[in-house]
């Protein structure tokens, strides 16, 4: 501190409303300034709200006390460098999050309407897909990129999908019955009230194996997570190599495509075996999922 220095530099609020708000630096809570109120209510999107200040030096000043630096290198506090990364951070979903988006209903654009066949007049309709049986083996292919204009980028966001009960109830159409036909009415979201014999009854479903994709869409490596049925433990498979892993390791933002089995359902051959008593909850050794490899994201839809 300098003794009779008096004022050392000024506290400009940059890019607020008023084009010279100028904070006090000898007041002890500076911020505290309408100007600085006014700042935060119009902080842009993205981040917490935050403002800008410029700290205006008297130049002999500055030079009396640092200097003659032409070019300050100023570094950011550690709080600034903490916010940047979480605002950069990918987010994160869950696979229960993907069925909904999968099966939302949608607006059809005008250039899509369809000629309603009674008033002859182009309707702006909807369209929407629903899950209407569900197999033994769920194959979920995950979409890894996004299209940009000519280009595509692959998409590492995080994925939460479960290892065990996965209930694929609330994603099935429902069905009425009457008569014995059934009727196309739906309800989003609500497990069906009537089902016929071949559709099955239970929809939980329990993960087996997990190929990922590592790398870009030009070129990259695939490797896969399996469940042994005979002791319940997860294996990583690259290539040659293979080694166990914690459950916690199996979703990753490298995840590509899910393998799962419906619980009730019985793996052919396994019939009559002594593991399945033990283990009644795991599938059958499956073969490994990278091979034959899978296409890059991005190649098929």
């Amino acid at each position: 501190p300098l003794q009779g220095a008096g004022a050392l530099f000024r506290i400009r609020l940059a890019g607020g409303s008023a084009p010279c708000a100028y904070l006090s630096p000898q007041d002890p809570r500076p911020l505290c300034h309408p100007a600085i109120d006014r700042a935060l209510q119009l902080s842009e999107a993205g981040g917490p709200p935050h403002v800008k200040l410029t700290v205006e030096w008297d130049v002999s000043t500055k030079e009396r006390l640092f200097g003659n630096i032409q070019e300050e290198v100023v570094q950011d506090a550690e709080s600034v460098r903490l916010q940047q990364q979480a605002h950069r951070q990918q987010h994160s979903c869950t696979l229960d999050e993907c069925f909904q988006l999968y099966t939302k209903e949608e607006q059809l654009a005008p250039d899509d309407a369809w000629r309603c066949p009674h008033c002859k007049v182009p309707q702006q309709g909807t369209v929407k897909l629903s899950l209407w049986t569900l197999p033994d083996i769920l194959i979920i292919h995950l979409k890894r990129f996004r299209q940009v204009a000519e280009h595509r980028h692959k998409l590492t966001t995080l994925v939460r999908f479960p290892l065990r009960g996965l209930d694929m109830a609330p994603h099935v159409a429902q069905r009425g019955q009457a008569g014995g036909q059934l009727l196309g009415r739906w309800a989003p979201w609500q497990p069906p009230l009537c089902l016929p014999p071949s559709c099955p009854r239970d929809y939980l479903y329990d993960l087996y194996a997990v190929c990922n994709h590592h790398g870009s869409m030009q070129g990259g490596h695939y490797t896969a997570y399996c469940c042994n049925a005979l002791d319940g433990r997860w294996y990583s498979y690259d290539d040659s190599r293979v080694e166990g892993v914690q459950e916690a390791e199996v979703s990753t933002r490298s995840a590509y495509i899910l393998f799962y089995q419906r619980r009730n359902a019985v793996p052919a051959g396994a019939a009559g075996s002594s593991g399945r008593g033990e283990h009644p909850h795991l599938p059958t050794p499956p073969r490994h999922p990278g091979t034959p490899s899978p296409p890059p994201p991005g190649t098929r839809g």
